[in-house]
């Protein structure tokens, strides 16, 4: 891919980083705190923009959180056919009815407006007060001005009625959270 417009790694592929960051360019992999589990597998991709920060804006803003079945390949950017720029993303497709005997892949989504630094984004699965599942994932973003998506496939958890996901970022002292309804067959 070619650097100056995007990024792409899996956590599995810490050691070819330099060959896809160009060095100082995208997200990196980094240890992380907090107390939802570090988990491996994951895919993380960046699209820098041209971003000229405004006086006031906040260094990241959360874009959304999502689910869908599982599958390789996404989250991807450019990869959208027919689409008119290569500023797009492909996703699994979206849906809140997580079948049974499923693998399914969570995703998160925030915009980086000046920030550099560690990042770690979290989910929960929870029902009320119970907590059904909860993982995570941290990197490092040595460059700011762009967008970043971050996605996890995970097996189903034994549980089956409503839920709530939340995805959560931590970077630096920046952190944000959206929560969408799921429903387990």
């Amino acid at each position: 891919m070619s650097v100056y417009t995007r990024c792409f790694l899996a956590s599995s592929l810490v050691l070819g980083l330099a060959a896809c960051a160009g060095g100082s360019q995208g997200p990196t992999p980094a240890a992380g705190t907090g107390s939802a589990p570090e988990v491996t597998g994951g895919r993380v991709v960046f699209q820098k923009m041209r971003i000229a920060p405004a006086a006031g804006a906040p260094a990241l803003m959360m874009n959304f959180v999502a689910s869908g079945p599982a599958q390789g390949g996404v989250p991807c950017i450019g990869c959208v056919s027919g689409a008119t720029t290569g500023d797009n993303i492909g996703l699994t497709g979206p849906s809140g009815y997580v079948l049974s005997g499923t693998y399914w892949q969570y995703t998160i989504s925030f915009t980086d407006v000046s920030y550099t630094g560690k990042c770690k984004v979290s989910w929960k699965i929870a029902a009320g007060k119970k907590t059904i599942d909860s993982f995570s994932a941290s990197f490092n973003l040595t460059t700011a001005g762009g967008f970043v998506v971050y996605a996890l496939n995970r097996s189903r958890p034994k549980y089956s009625g409503p839920a709530k996901l939340t995805g959560k970022y931590v970077c630096g002292s920046n952190s944000a959270s959206t929560t969408e309804p799921l429903y387990f067959q």
